[in-house]
């Protein structure tokens, strides 16, 4: 599943079915909510860092 840096939490239907809200800051989603929050929203960049990965969820970056 993609990594993506969410500039502006945005609704995404899940399957058509299930909406969820995608929340600000560094996410893991599935491949057609990274396309849809990058291509045609254009509220999220590709990559990013996840906490768990050593990043800020917030804002995408590593250690500052």
């Amino acid at each position: 599943m993609p990594i993506i840096t969410v500039e502006k939490s945005f609704k995404f239907a899940e399957g058509g079915n299930n909406v969820i809200e995608i929340e600000k800051g560094v996410q893991e989603v599935s491949d057609r909510c990274a396309e849809v929050a990058i291509e045609h929203l254009k509220v999220a960049k590709k990559g990013g860092k996840l906490p768990e990965q050593g990043g800020d969820k917030a804002s995408g970056d590593g250690d500052k």
